[in-house]
């Protein structure tokens, strides 16, 4: 940074002192290159005035006339008898230069004489060029900086998205090469880390199933031998699947948004579905009320995902009442979810949405889950643009109220601009 700010510092000091010199020698030579005529004009006076001092007549353009014929300001007074030259206009903007002839009384006039033309429209052309040049000089300066900037922004874009093939082409006369060198090592470290995490889902989704396979099978072999403590491991073996299922999918979230397919649908019949199945499984009083043909551009398979969490959770959690709506604004859908169990408190609403936190004793292990759910469904919201806020429910626990665009694909092509 100390080496930027010195970098521009030089540049601008000394595109200032080049400019301001260059332009006072190009002024000298071309603003005063013409004879101002109203000076040269007084040079001719001052030099009659020294040859024609007895004369009494003179021929045109000089007239004679008494000091007294014209009423002089005292300062111009001043001037004549001090044998200077004074210069006054006509109505047209003439110049008449006048003297006095060997110091008497007597005066001489010249003219009219063309008035010097004004030279503030070259000045300020002039100094329009110069800022100009400065201008100029600066880019010069900071183009490499641009370049890098760029890239910089082209890279964290490419690994947002999760693209891993980063490169970098950093200019050797930008001020923070080294600093883009910096970024483009840590970003291939990132990429390489994405790409290990990318074989290790893989494996582990292959290697961890195999031995828990072979272990249902010996422990359906041995239930004949004795039942309770058989059905008691099972139990371990499921729950050892199901935490490794659910570790599996959010794992698989990461690599599932590089390749997220959005379209059109019909967000209504959806809800409606994933509460048909929910129905098929638990026997809860169920209040529904959706808007008809709410229509959305999103991922339909992962929004399904986050409807079905969010009704899981009601279900594991509430006592016997659920309540499900749907509204619909000009750019916004909302989806609320709320149930009659004991509810989260104000605290702990932020620390659901992390990963395996379960924060109230009515959430444990005898109530199914790992602590995923929430979290699966704050990442898939992030990816639409959208938000999840827990508030209390009329009904005495916990309301779900999920806002989302209807179109994720303006919003997410707006974020990458």
């Amino acid at each position: 940074m100390i080496r930027l700010l010195i970098s521009l510092y030089f540049v601008v000091f000394i595109s200032i002192v080049l400019i301001n010199q260059s332009s006072e020698v190009i002024w000298q030579s071309w603003g005063h290159q013409a004879p101002d005529e109203l000076r040269h004009a007084k040079e001719v006076a001052k030099t009659l005035q020294t040859s024609i001092s007895n004369i009494k007549q003179l021929p045109n353009p000089v007239k004679t006339f008494h000091i007294g014929d014209i009423a002089w300001l005292p300062e111009q007074s001043a001037t004549l008898e001090a044998g200077g030259i004074v210069t006054t206009f006509t109505e047209d903007g003439h110049a008449l230069l006048t003297f006095s002839v060997d110091d008497s009384e007597q005066l001489a006039q010249l003219g009219p004489f063309l008035p010097a033309q004004s030279q503030l429209a070259k000045k300020y052309l002039f100094k329009l060029f110069s800022f100009a040049v400065l201008a100029l000089l600066l880019i010069l300066w900071l183009r490499p900086l641009w370049l890098d900037l760029m890239q910089l922004k082209r890279v964290t874009g490419q690994l947002a998205q999760g693209h891993l093939d980063i490169s970098i082409s950093p200019s050797k006369f930008s001020a923070i090469s080294s600093l883009t060198s910096q970024f483009h090592a840590m970003a291939n470290k990132v990429a390489s880390l994405m790409s290990d995490q990318k074989q290790l889902v893989n494996a582990v989704s292959h290697e961890l199933r195999t031995p828990l396979a072979r272990l249902k099978f010996a422990l359906a072999m041995l239930a004949s031998k004795d039942p309770k403590e058989v059905q008691a491991m099972s139990q371990d073996v499921q729950e050892m699947e199901l935490l490794i299922d659910e570790m599996l999918g959010y794992a698989r979230l990461e690599i599932a948004a590089e390749t997220l397919v959005y379209q059109q649908f019909n967000l209504t019949i959806l809800i409606e579905s994933q509460i048909d199945k929910l129905q098929r499984t638990y026997c809860k009083d169920l209040h529904v009320s959706l808007m008809p043909n709410v229509m959305i551009v999103a991922n339909q398979h992962y929004l399904a995902r986050v409807v079905q969490n969010l009704l899981l959770n009601a279900c594991k959690y509430g006592d016997r009442e659920i309540h499900v709506s749907l509204l619909e604004n000009n750019e916004q859908v909302e989806l609320i979810i709320e149930d009659d169990g004991q509810g989260i408190k104000p605290e702990d609403r932020d620390k659901v949405f992390s990963p395996f936190v379960r924060v109230d004793s009515s959430r444990n292990k005898a109530s199914g889950g790992v602590g995923l759910g929430l979290a699966i469904v704050q990442k898939i919201l992030n990816w639409h643009h959208g938000q999840c806020e827990i508030r209390s429910s009329q009904l005495g626990g916990a309301l779900f109220a999920i806002g989302l665009p209807k179109d994720a694909t303006r919003l997410k092509a707006k974020g990458q601009e």
